[in-house]
């Protein structure tokens, strides 16, 4: 049974509702997602920095002999550039040296731009949305 609405059929809307929804998957299967472990070894002293994120909001970083627990947003709204923001605030810090050559402790809060590579399978970290001071690439293990 076919009902008009205005010129409309259901059948109409029926495959425009089932259009939208298949449209919707797609473009939420093709989104790119930071959950999982990805790691990345700083070539100037061959030490490895490995992030975990969950998708209950939450980060581990192993960073050299440091260890952080942090929480996360990702902003998936990319910025102009193509990067997304992520903010991260650390809820438990080891103390320990990290990979980076400094020894002061980063604020409780850190802002980050990720710009996830072609395959998502890569991804780059850095602390404006321009691409300043950027590491990586990090590679999403398969584990």
């Amino acid at each position: 049974m076919t009902v008009a609405v205005g010129g409309w059929t259901k059948s109409f809307f029926l495959a425009a509702g089932a259009l939208a929804v298949i449209v919707s998957t797609d473009a939420a299967s093709q989104q790119a997602s930071i959950v999982g472990t990805w790691e990345w070894t700083r070539k100037v002293n061959n030490c490895s920095e490995q992030y975990t994120f969950r998708d209950n909001g939450t980060v581990s970083v192993k960073s050299g002999g440091d260890r952080t627990e942090s929480t996360y947003l990702m902003s998936w709204a990319p910025e102009p550039t193509g990067r997304y923001r992520l903010t991260m605030t650390t809820v438990e810090d080891s103390g320990g040296q990290g990979c980076m050559d400094n020894t002061e402790r980063p604020d409780r809060g850190r802002m980050v731009y990720v710009l996830f590579g072609a395959s998502q399978e890569t991804m780059i970290l850095c602390n404006s949305p321009a691409g300043a001071d950027c590491i990586g690439p990090l590679k999403k293990n398969a584990r």
